[in-house]
């Protein structure tokens, strides 16, 4: 098979009825197609991020619980070592009066 033969056979191909329609489609038919799938990215997208906001807003409700709890037990904490020191005071005091 010659290089000319590989030719035509290319030419034919590049010039027949399906190749043309093809290219018809493609250039008719993929503005809409690129469109419609743009737009459904764009959705995508916008749900994605609408539950990030939301998840964010949780993660933030969750934070000041958090603090809340930990200021909690820090008071806790310092009340009850603020009773054990006037306990020990109470105890020392018994063992300093005769």
């Amino acid at each position: 098979m010659s290089t000319t033969d590989a030719n035509a056979q290319l030419d034919r191909a590049m010039n027949g009825k399906f190749a043309s329609v093809a290219l018809k489609v493609a250039i008719y038919a993929l503005p809409f197609v690129l469109t419609i799938a743009g737009s459904v990215v764009s959705w995508m997208l916008n749900d994605i991020r609408s539950i990030q906001a939301e998840q964010g807003k949780g993660l933030q409700q969750v934070t000041s619980d958090v603090q809340v709890v930990n200021a909690k037990l820090d008071n806790g904490v310092i009340w009850r070592i603020a009773e054990l020191e006037r306990r020990l005071n109470t105890v020392e005091q018994a063992q300093k009066t005769p």
